[in-house]
Parts: structure tokens; sequence; C-alpha cells
């Protein structure tokens, strides 16, 4: 229970962590509803893998919950095989994430 906690609260520092290379593995989009709103809002979900040194390959994934025209424009801009930048904890490269800078760039 406390790594979970530690995990959790890690990744509001993620933009400190070391960056590796990736590259993206899957893409996915999922409906759902906005708790009740009149909008749908769809998941866009990235899967991606990174090595550490020789080290991995590492797994990780993303969603980000954005408006159907959005997300499908996004999806179709993503490819798999896409380099991405990723954030790991030093002590733990299982503990990742995108970089930031990745969604802003898209």
């Amino acid at each position: 229970m406390f790594k979970d906690l530690y995990d959790s609260l890690s990744r509001l520092f993620s933009w400190r962590w070391h960056a590796a290379g990736g590259e993206i593995t899957a893409i996915d989009t999922s409906g759902i509803d906005a708790h009740g709103s009149d909008e749908l809002n769809i998941y866009l979900g990235v899967a991606y893998k990174f090595l550490v040194d020789n080290d991995g390959p590492y797994t990780g994934e993303t969603y980000w919950s954005m408006l159907p025209k959005r997300a499908f424009a996004l999806r179709d801009t993503l490819r798999i095989g896409q380099a991405v930048v990723v954030r790991y904890r030093a002590d733990d490269p299982s503990v990742n994430k995108l970089d930031r800078r990745c969604r802003r760039e898209l």
C-alpha cells in the first residue's frame, strides 16, 4: 500500500526523472460518459516501450480524456513505432510515464 502511494506521489515530480527514448506500441480509443453531462468524452490510450541502457524493455501506458473530434484526430496523428520520450524513476524504471511535452507536441 505504501509503495503504491509512493509511486503515485512520485509521479508529481516526473518532470525531474531520467528520460529515455521509447516507441509507441499500441493506440486505442474508448468512449466514456462524462459524469452525467451531455458531452461524451473519449479515452485515448497510448502504450509504449523503452530501454534503460541495456535493461528492459520496460512498458507503460497513458490515457487522455478528450472530446471525440480531438481524440480521433490525435489517434490518426499517432503511429505505432513512433518515437516518444519517456520519463522513468531511476530506482525503479517500471514506474514511468510519457514526457508531458509529448501531448503538447501532438
